[in-house]
């Protein structure tokens, strides 16, 4: 008789288990164009590059477990390839491949060598009542913290009682793994002496309540910088959908403190100060479908160096710029002592949406404005296509190359250099096109 209840006992435990066991499989094929309008020659000693032109092609497939109690785990595997390139017979910018295949699709910078392939997922998560979270492994960020964007190697928790939320993040490793971007994990910030990976560490307190946020946070990576900041976040309408009224404001502010041993660490877009600041600003309105809206972005010092560069809260995309540049393909928003406005109108009507975008950015190294024009289209549930077409103007200004990677003058190295830094302003045409199709499973 207790061999028959322990049996059922088991049983009835076994079959609990597997039915709360579930899985999910997920994935798509996509493909990205960008289409530059400047076709001139390379020419490193006129400081002079075209506009890239190149098409991705890309697909993931991802399996998705929810292993019952609060635990899930997923794995998921991506494979990207560029179709069309308009730099593969240039001199790579990283001695490994293309402008484009470093700047955006194919380089692991880690390995030194194209890969068109990677794991981009394989964590492990725990969630209770959306009390307590915490996920391991690889994934894609964007749960806790603003400052940090793309798939991560590391991990995220929070800890949440009522309008309080007290979270955290480590970063090992990040990668891309999208139809424009495809790079493998690398280390942010490089290597320490030993060869120990520089990790990135935040963490953060928020308050909300009634639709106002209220946030204090800090970014660390030991012996480069330590990275306060505070955030005010109040929204009207947090449930709004289509109809009625919304305003949305956000107020950002950081305050890089770089350790006065790297001070000059990967300073591409100049020196790094000791103490730096960055201020941004975006107000936003929505009325039924229709949203405007206007922000202002500020760099005070190289401020975006050593932290912005690797995710930034503003709501415009900062990689607009040339492969050929410094960044690579990072427009100028995030550079040193760098003043942004910008202004938008739009609608969203369900299956279809567009923007109209103007922006203006001035820093002591360039002068840039751009008006574009971003349109998206979801044809069905499984299939969306969409694009942008872009006006953009980049002056640079005397002192300053436009040039970057292996193709920036090398003076103070005693190198003989491949060009000269500008002896007075130059413009030249980035305006592109945008194109994308995505058929999601």
């Amino acid at each position: 008789m207790k061999k028959t209840l322990v049996v059922a006992a088991l049983g009835g435990l076994f079959t609990s288990n597997l039915s709360a066991f579930d899985y999910k499989v997920s994935g798509s094929a996509e493909s990205f164009t960008k289409w530059g309008f400047n076709n001139q020659r390379l020419d490193e000693a006129a400081n002079q590059a075209p506009t890239e032109s190149f098409t991705t092609l890309f697909a993931k497939l991802n399996l998705n477990a929810d292993l019952g109690a609060g635990f899930k785990a997923g794995v998921g595997g991506a494979l990207g390839g560029l179709a069309f390139d308009s730099t593969r017979n240039d001199p790579a910018v990283s001695n490994i491949g293309s402008p484009v295949a470093t700047a955006y699709f194919g380089t692991a910078w880690d390995k030194s060598k194209i890969q068109n392939y990677m794991l981009q997922n394989a964590f492990l998560e725990y969630n209770y009542n959306d009390n307590v979270y915490l996920k391991l492994g690889r994934y894609e960020s964007g749960k806790v913290g603003e400052w940090f964007s793309g798939y991560n190697q590391g991990a995220e928790g929070y800890l949440q009682a009522g309008g309080a939320k007290l979270w955290g993040f480590l970063s090992n490793r990040r990668a891309f793994a999208y139809d424009q971007w495809f790079n493998d994990f690398y280390r942010v910030l490089g290597t320490y002496g030993g060869g120990a990976t520089r990790n990135i560490y935040a963490a953060g307190l928020d308050f909300s309540r009634n639709g106002l946020t209220l946030s204090a946070f800090s970014y660390y990576t030991p012996g480069v910088y330590t990275a306060p900041g505070a955030s005010i976040t109040f929204d009207t309408n947090p449930s709004k959908q289509l109809q009625g009224f919304k305003s949305l404001t956000k107020l950002r502010f950081l305050a890089p403190v770089a350790d006065i041993n790297q001070r000059v660490y990967g300073s591409r877009w100049g020196e790094i100060d000791k103490h730096t600041y960055t201020l941004y600003l975006e107000q936003r309105f929505e009325v039924n479908m229709l949203f405007f809206g206007a922000g202002y972005y500020q760099n005070f010092g190289n401020a975006s160096e050593l932290i912005g560069r690797w995710g930034d809260p503003i709501s415009i995309d900062i990689w607009t710029g040339s492969a050929y540049d410094i960044g690579q393909s990072l427009n100028d928003i995030i550079g040193k002592d760098a003043i942004t406005g910008f202004g938008y109108i739009g609608a969203n009507y369900g299956s279809f949406d567009w923007k109209l975008l103007y922006r203006g950015t001035n820093s002591p190294r360039s002068a840039e404005q751009s008006v574009g024009l971003l349109l998206n289209y979801q044809i069905r549930e499984d299939i969306a296509v969409g694009g942008k077409l872009e006006w953009f103007s980049d002056t640079t200004k005397a002192g300053y190359s436009p040039l970057g990677g292996t193709y920036q003058p090398q003076v103070a190295s005693g190198n003989t250099p491949k060009g000269t830094m500008l002896t007075q302003k130059r413009t030249d045409d980035r305006s592109h096109a945008f194109f994308y199709i995505r058929h999601t499973f």
